[in-house]
């Protein structure tokens, strides 16, 4: 069974199926240009990656979304894993276990410097 949406009056200007069908321009900012690749971009099934997230939003890296209040900011991850402070110069799907768990051990010594 699929849960259905609940309707929504548009007021926008212009066609509403057209507005619909646009790409939203929130993930438009997470996603980035083809030439510019984000390499935050993570696996939500891997349970490192998660970690991640999860000592992202703790260090207070995050943007306003529409839908989910607070999201981890990815491009501030992509630009992090691209500086020279990074651990592991890679991006975040390219990663094994044990550059993964550089990567949290990098994040969790961060939070531990913030909220010392």
């Amino acid at each position: 069974m699929t849960t259905t949406k609940s309707p929504q009056v548009y007021s926008g200007t212009g066609s509403a199926i057209d507005n619909y069908n646009n790409p939203k321009k929130q993930l438009q900012n997470i996603v980035k240009g083809a030439n510019d690749a984000n390499w935050g971009l993570f696996d939500n099934k891997n349970q490192q990656h998660k970690a991640i997230l999860s000592q992202l939003r703790t260090l207070q890296w995050v943007v306003p979304s529409e839908k989910w209040g607070e999201v981890a900011d990815l491009n501030r991850l992509s630009d992090f894993l691209k500086s020279d402070k990074s651990p592991v110069n890679k991006p975040l799907k390219r990663m094994n276990e044990k550059e993964l768990s550089k990567m949290i051990s990098c994040f969790e010594s961060m939070v531990t410097k913030k909220y010392k």
